[in-house]
């Protein structure tokens, strides 16, 4: 039986909840998406809790993938400038 290595185990969760938020955001007509529900939908996909999404949300946001605003409960798709 393999070792499940606590790194690689949430790297996938981290790559899990990216993939569900930009698939989100990339339906979004308006490019942005509640923040609220977007954690209680990553919450009832992933079994993770809202504290643990929001950190891993924050790596997308890092990473230049979407940005967050908490104050206006939003998930905001980053254009790419050319």
């Amino acid at each position: 039986m393999p070792f499940r290595d606590g790194a690689e185990v949430r790297r996938q969760r981290i790559q899990e909840v990216m993939r569900i938020t930009m698939s989100l955001l990339n339906t979004s007509e308006k490019g942005e998406i509640p923040l609220s529900l977007t954690i209680a939908q990553l919450e009832y996909e992933t079994g993770l809790r809202p504290e643990k999404i929001l950190e891993y949300l924050k790596v997308g946001e890092k990473l230049k993938r979407f940005e967050i605003d908490a104050g206006n409960d939003k998930i905001i798709r980053v254009r790419i400038s050319e």
